[in-house]
């Protein structure tokens, strides 16, 4: 009996730790796909563009540690949008939220003190630039992403180091 009931609780621990695995994000140079978000829940994320916080330094795309990233890029406040992804009744998991065409919600400038709700498209995401997407995990995963000058799109996934 106690084997029974062991057996049973470690079944519904497993299953239910299935529930908190973070899903894949898929993000291209044109849209990002985010299961992650749920149809209930403030679904918000933020596009930052970054720039090396030395201009004499570079980041090696083929293999960047998450700590030279994270340390070795600064937002460039220029540029920097917010978010909501309301449900619209197509599931999280196929829906393509994109940055160069409307998705039936604005994006927010990030001010100093405020978002003002006014850009419906964000744009093209520009070559020999570095971008920061956070809010697309609940935890504190963040994606760094750089498009080179052969319209490559690199993608690295940063986790446990946030204050975005």
């Amino acid at each position: 009996m106690k084997t029974l009931i062991t057996g049973l609780l470690s079944v519904f621990l497993i299953s239910s730790c299935a529930d908190w695995k973070e899903k894949e994000v898929t993000i291209t140079k044109d849209y990002v796909i985010n299961p992650n978000w749920e149809e209930k829940r403030h679904n918000s994320f933020a596009v930052y563009k970054m720039k090396l916080k030395d201009s004499t330094k570079t980041i090696d795309l083929k293999d960047p540690a998450g700590t030279e990233l994270y340390h070795g890029l600064i937002e460039d406040s220029s540029f920097s949008f917010t978010t909501n992804v309301e449900y619209n009744g197509e599931d999280y998991a196929k829906r393509k939220v994109y940055f160069n065409r409307y998705n039936d919600f604005s994006w927010g400038k990030l001010n100093d003190m405020h978002s003002d709700y006014e850009q419906k498209i964000l744009g093209e995401l520009q070559p020999e630039t570095w971008y920061l997407l956070a809010g697309l995990s609940q935890f504190k995963t963040l994606y760094y992403i750089y498009l080179d000058t052969s319209d490559s799109l690199h993608v690295y996934k940063v986790s446990g180091m946030t204050n975005y």
